[in-house]
C-alpha cells in the first residue's frame, strides 16, 4: 500500500472521529424580573425563601447566572430595604446583576425618550450595590425582548446603552415559563405537582427546537443563553431544570463566555412587536430558511387553564 493510501485513510479516520465526537454544549443561565415576579401577593419572608431556593440550585450545579432587575419591584411600602436585601443575596452568592428597566416597559408601546429614562431609573439601586464591589452593571435585557420599532430606533437606543456602559443581553432559548408560572401560582398542591410534571417535558421540546435551529444556522451547537423568570415555579423547579440540562450534555458558562462566540456577532434587525430568540433573528437577517423557528406553544390542560385564568 502506498503512502498516499495511508494518508487518505488517516484523513477518513480523523473525519469519522470528529463526526462521532459529542457536541460541546454550553449554556448561560439568565433570570429576569428580579427580585421576584410572582403575580399573587407574597410576604417578604416568602420572597426570601424563594430566592434562597433558586440560589441553592445554582450553587448545587455550579451554574453561574445573571439576574435582570426591575427596580420598581423594590418599591414595597415598609419593605424597601428588605427587597434590596434580596438583590444583595444574589451578589453575595457570586451571581451577576443586570438592568431590566424600571417598570418593565414595552419598547413597542413606549416613546424612546421614556424608554431610555426607564434604563436610568432602573439602575439607581443597582449601581449603589455594585459600586462598593468595584463593579457597575454591564448588561441590559429588553423587556418582552422587544429591541425596537425599526432599525433606526434600535441603533439609537443601543448607542445610548453603550454610553452607559451596557451591552444587550440576547436570548436564544426560552420555553414560555410564564405560562406555567401563572398556572402554578393558582394551583393547589396537587395542581402544582401536575404542573411540574408538564414543565420539564416542555423544556425538552424547546431545547430540541433551539438545538436544531443552531445546527441548521451555524452547522454546530453554539453556546446558548437560557431565559427564565424569578418566580415560584422556577424557585421550586430550578434544581430539576439544571439537572435536565446536565443530562442533555450541557455545561454551564457565564454570559460573557457565551457572547464571546462569533455567532453573537451575527447581524439582526429590529424586533418590532414580537421579541423572538436571537436564533430566529439571525436566520431572518441571513435570509436562511430553517425547519423550526422557536419553541412549541404549551398545549393541553396547561394551555387551557392559562387561557381561562391568566390572560
Amino acid at each position: 500500500m502506498t503512502p498516499k493510501f495511508f494518508a487518505l485513510l488517516g484523513g477518513l479516520l480523523l473525519a469519522a472521529s470528529l463526526q462521532a465526537a459529542p457536541a460541546d454544549k454550553r449554556i448561560a443561565i439568565s433570570i429576569d424580573d428580579l427580585p421576584l415576579a410572582n403575580q399573587r401577593p407574597l410576604s417578604l419572608a416568602d420572597k426570601q425563601a424563594q430566592t434562597e431556593r433558586m440560589l441553592a440550585a445554582l450553587r448545587k450545579h455550579q451554574a453561574p447566572a445573571i439576574g435582570f432587575v426591575n427596580e420598581d419591584r423594590l418599591q414595597v411600602r415598609g419593605e424597601v430595604d428588605g427587597h434590596i436585601g434580596l438583590l444583595q443575596r444574589w451578589l453575595d452568592a457570586g451571581m451577576e446583576l443586570g438592568n431590566h428597566g424600571y417598570g418593565h416597559l414595552s419598547m413597542q408601546k413606549t416613546p424612546l425618550d421614556q424608554y431610555q429614562d426607564a434604563v436610568l431609573r432602573g439602575d439607581v439601586v443597582l449601581r449603589s450595590l455594585l459600586a462598593p464591589r468595584g463593579q457597575a452593571p454591564r448588561y441590559w435585557r429588553h423587556p418582552y425582548l422587544q429591541t425596537g420599532k425599526n432599525d433606526e430606533e434600535t441603533a439609537q437606543f443601543e448607542a445610548f446603552l453603550a454610553k452607559r456602559g451596557y451591552r444587550v443581553a440576547p436570548v436564544t432559548v426560552e420555553h414560555d415559563d410564564y405560562v406555567f408560572a401563572c398556572v402554578y401560582e393558582r394551583s393547589d398542591a396537587a395542581g402544582k405537582r401536575r404542573t411540574l410534571e408538564a414543565y420539564l417535558p416542555h423544556l425538552d421540546k424547546a431545547l430540541d427546537a433551539y438545538e436544531r435551529m443552531s445546527q441548521e444556522l451555524f452547522e454546530r451547537q453554539i453556546p446558548q443563553v437560557l431565559l427564565i423568570h424569578a418566580n415560584e415555579v422556577n424557585a421550586d423547579s430550578l434544581d430539576a431544570t439544571l439537572q435536565r440540562l446536565r443530562e442533555r450534555g450541557y455545561r454551564f458558562i457565564t454570559l460573557d463566555e457565551a457572547l464571546a462566540d462569533p455567532a453573537y456577532a451575527s447581524p439582526t434587525a429590529a424586533s418590532k412587536q414580537y421579541g423572538s430568540s436571537w436564533l430566529a433573528r439571525w436566520a431572518r437577517a441571513m435570509n436562511k430558511r430553517l425547519s423550526v423557528y422557536g419553541q412549541p406553544d404549551p398545549s393541553g390542560w396547561v394551555a387551557e387553564r392559562y387561557a381561562a385564568e391568566c390572560r
